[in-house]
């Protein structure tokens, strides 16, 4: 093999591995079946296991700071190139929720956590004149995890179940199937609501660590930080924009699938 073809091979892995979507057909397939996409503004599960004190005034900050943000995802996917057009599918998401989105039928932990109507997604995509949705939805999950004191030894860890907010994406077809998912299991890491409080512990010579949950003004707080802090006068939200930067990695066709290769579907 000519050593001239290694640095492309090696740039493709690269790109290939930052990629973080998983795809439930074959890419070409993908690409032919969605030419035009409609985006759904960001739906919040209501009904999810969000175990916060002040429950109501968390759903509230996750409604009012996703609000509108579909609006730069829209954008990077259309940057993309992978789609004809990408259209907004401008509506009441407190609405779309109930008539859209189902509890799954698998109980399993890693299971993907919801089923879509076929009815409310072909109504939808009729309404915009889309192929299919991109559907992305924040829920409250409990997930056992460690982590880590990282203001001393960083040898120290508490592993326990932690309530956290997860954000799930997904692209559905007319039929409420599914085309293509960022990532695997209930959804990714968006909002820790719970933190092991090592301070606590060390400064009264304990062993026991205990959780507490974010303030009101630290969940605040933590979702409207830009990537240059809290300081920053202006910029995106940074876990907003983490998340839609991914969606819009795991959309993109890669150097692997410029030259006919691709990632195979997940069986």
């Amino acid at each position: 093999m000519s050593r001239a073809i290694w640095p492309l091979l090696l740039a493709a892995l690269l790109l290939a591995g930052c990629q973080s979507g998983t795809y439930k057909i074959p890419r070409e397939e993908f690409t032919q079946q969605v030419r035009t996409l409609g985006v759904m503004p960001i739906l919040i599960d209501e009904g999810s296991r969000i175990e916060h004190p002040q429950r109501a005034e968390v759903l509230s900050l996750l409604r009012r700071h996703s609000a509108g943000r579909e609006d730069r995802l829209i954008q990077i996917l259309r940057d993309t190139g992978t789609f004809f057009d990408v259209r907004h599918i401008n509506q009441d998401p407190r609405q779309i929720f109930p008539r859209l989105v189902k509890p799954s039928a698998s109980s399993a932990e890693d299971a993907l956590p919801y089923e879509f109507s076929p009815a409310a997604a072909r109504q939808l995509a009729e309404d915009v004149v889309v192929d299919a949705l991109l559907v992305v939805i924040l829920h409250g999950r409990e997930l056992v995890e460690k982590r880590w004191d990282r203001d001393r030894t960083r040898l120290n860890y508490l592993e326990s179940p932690y309530n956290n907010v997860l954000a799930l994406a997904v692209v559905i077809d007319r039929d409420g199937q599914i085309l293509w998912r960022l990532g695997s299991g209930p959804g990714d890491h968006f909002l820790a609501l719970q933190y092991a409080d090592f301070d606590e512990a060390f400064y009264n010579k304990s062993d026991a660590v205990r959780l507490k949950f974010l303030t009101l003004e630290g969940v605040e707080r933590t979702l409207a930080e830009t990537p240059g802090g809290l300081k920053a006068r202006t910029g995106f939200p940074r876990l907003y924009g983490e998340l839609f930067d991914k969606i819009g990695r795991g959309l993109k066709p890669g150097v692997l699938q410029r030259f006919g290769g691709g990632a195979r579907p997940q069986q």
